[in-house]
């Protein structure tokens, strides 16, 4: 796994952040949620990883869901109320529906949100392509499914309550 290390320079001050900063993708189809068998952690999560320099907290989750399933995603903001429309200097970003600081796996503390994301048109019958070098595996599963999959609880608490709540309601399965 590589480590990386966060600085913040502020006033020409540079000093780390003290936080790794990490975004995912949850996508729920037909009462199903995708994720991918993290072969660092060995365990079921959803897609997602570090950000890149430049880019956003959802610029972040959009690429890691490409990168490790194939697929191409749009993120949703959980905040479906616009507050102030773009303009020259302010660009609204999708919210992400859960944030928080996990420590298991990590060297680091690592500061994570949580987007919803639902595939770009003309999606709908793009196949799954895990990267192999990051994922061992990408599946759907069902709400009946996470209670004896080996994932952290988190994640088991997440990906059900992704399911029961994707802003999409006809995807959410009876």
């Amino acid at each position: 796994m590589v480590q990386r290390t966060i600085l913040i320079d502020d006033d020409g001050v540079t000093r780390k952040s003290g936080l790794v900063y990490i975004c995912s993708g949850y996508l729920v189809e037909a009462g199903r949620v995708l994720l991918v068998h993290h072969n660092g952690f060995g365990k079921w999560v959803p897609p997602g990883g570090h950000i890149e320099p430049g880019e956003s907290f959802a610029e972040a989750a959009v690429r890691e869901v490409k990168e490790e399933t194939g697929l191409l995603v749009e993120a949703l903001s959980f905040q479906q109320v616009e507050i102030h429309p773009a303009d020259r200097n302010a660009t609204p970003e999708p919210v992400p529906f859960h944030v928080d600081v996990e420590r298991e796996g990590f060297r680091i503390p690592a500061l994570v949100q949580f987007y919803f994301v639902r595939r770009l048109a003309r999606q709908d019958d793009a196949v799954l392509q895990p990267d192999l070098d990051e994922v061992g595996e990408v599946r759907w599963f069902t709400l009946a499914e996470l209670d004896d999959l080996p994932t952290f609880e988190q994640v088991r608490s997440l990906a059900g309550w992704a399911i029961r709540n994707y802003p999409i309601a006809s995807e959410r399965g009876a």
